[in-house]
């Protein structure tokens, strides 16, 4: 053939790479159009109620650590938060598929902000770790709501999106939260002549945020549940049949809310105790991991059409390993801030990824116990693991922490895809992956 008719040929067949990037990106803006008024109302309270919860992920250690609270006691602190969560999100889960969710996220909104006061107002040990437990209970109901209402409001054609886009927002929230939160602590400090008043107003501040979400969520038109949605929720012979299924969601996150709590709810704590960095500076790095974890999310759908729900997690946890192992060594600034940021997007792309699979291998019914089972899953071992993360690191430092964070990745990503490997098909007409109507395992 001439080489001529070899080079049209070749041109011909394979479109250029910025054309199907262009292309990507027209179908990924098109998809996201399709979100109902409901979904994209509940996006921007989500937005908004997450700049609070990011406000207090950065500063509550550091806030803690001023009162002179040791890294033993700071984890039982995250700890608390964690068992109230736990404790809520089944009776919640259950709960919530059977009723209008409008009521449930405006209630939840205004006591957690009244929560989240108590938190950060409080001194003694105690007082705090009762308002630790009692504001997870809280927000433990408005995280849970978030699967059942994303099925309620959305088809199969923009489901995925659309959980990625709210993982989306929470992290521009944290975007906001973090590199704002960070100088105004500076600032309020200097204006109050207190670092410790610093901490608090500011922590006030992000309070503030979370109720603003309370004008789009009261602007929701909340849906019916279905008949099936109304039915109870949670039998005998459901667990005798669906055990299976539950046993592997449950112990996939189960792993990496294990692993994960040993370390990355100090992270904060490791730029501030192994590099010296302020609370400013640490709130810029925070800035940084979230808008890496921005990027990483908004491609996941794209990825995820191209290798699959489950190939996108196991490829994206695996190759966050090699960057924690970076954090558990070096004493070198420039890399430790570019492993963080690289590990934080890497490692969060999966996190949608993988609450759309298992929404997608449920049945209507199961929707909201699965959503809990799931926040379950991580809430308890993260509550487990947190208070251990904080012993370990007083202890021994940093290292050990972060090693044993990345056994359970590597035990997770195994178990996983051993578990979920085959629910997936290639599509034939059409490049992509898909789960077949009526999948589940």
């Amino acid at each position: 053939m001439p080489q001529s008719e070899t080079t049209s040929r070749f041109s011909h067949d394979t479109p250029a790479l910025p054309k199907r990037i262009l292309d990507s990106l027209i179908e990924y803006v098109a998809t996201v159009r399709l979100f109902s008024r409901n979904a994209r109302l509940f996006l921007t309270g989500l937005c908004l109620t997450a700049i609070n919860f990011h406000i207090f992920m950065l500063l509550l250690n550091l806030y803690l650590k001023e009162f002179g609270f040791g890294e033993g006691d700071i984890g039982m602190v995250n700890s608390s938060r964690s068992i109230g969560m736990t404790l809520m999100a089944i009776p919640a889960g259950l709960y919530l598929s059977r009723i209008r969710l409008k009521p449930v996220l405006v209630i939840a909104v205004i006591v957690f902000g009244g929560l989240s006061f108590g938190l950060s107002t409080v001194t003694g040990f105690g007082e705090i770790v009762m308002f630790g437990v009692l504001s997870g209970m809280a927000f433990a109901v408005f995280r849970v709501s978030s699967g059942p209402f994303f099925m309620r409001n959305s088809t199969v054609k923009e489901r995925t999106h659309l959980f990625s886009f709210s993982f989306a927002m929470w992290i521009l929230a944290g975007m906001i939260g973090s590199v704002g939160s960070g100088q105004l602590v500076v600032w309020l400090s200097e204006v109050a002549g207190d670092t410790v008043l610093g901490y608090r107003y500011t922590l006030y501040f992000g309070i503030g945020f979370s109720m603003l979400s309370l004008i789009p969520f009261a602007m929701i038109r909340s849906a019916k549940p279905s008949a099936e949605e109304r039915r109870l929720n949670l039998s005998r012979s459901q667990l005798k049949t669906r055990w299976p299924f539950y046993a592997k969601v449950f112990s996939v996150n189960t792993l990496v809310g294990m692993g994960a709590g040993l370390s990355i709810p100090f992270l904060n704590l490791y730029f501030r105790n192994r590099f010296g960095l302020n609370a400013d500076t640490i709130g810029v790095y925070y800035f940084c991991v979230m808008a890496s974890m921005l990027v990483g999310t908004l491609s996941g759908p794209l990825i995820a059409k191209k290798l699959g729900l489950v190939r996108t997690v196991v490829l994206t946890q695996l190759l966050s390993i090699p960057f924690l192992l970076v954090l558990a060594y070096t004493h070198f600034l420039p890399a430790a801030f570019g492993a963080f940021v690289i590990r934080g997007g890497l490692m969060n792309l999966g996190v949608p990824m993988f609450t759309n699979l298992a929404m997608e291998l449920s049945g209507n019914k199961e929707h909201g116990f699965v959503n809990a089972l799931l926040m379950v899953a991580w809430t308890s071992s993260w509550m487990i693991s947190t208070a251990l993360g904080g012993e370990i690191i007083e202890r021994y430092g940093f290292t050990v922490s972060l090693n044993v964070t990345v056994v359970a990745y590597v035990i997770s990503t195994i178990v996983l895809f051993g578990f979920f490997k085959g629910v997936e098909r290639r599509n034939v007409e059409t490049p992509g992956w898909h789960i077949p109507d009526g999948a589940k395992l």
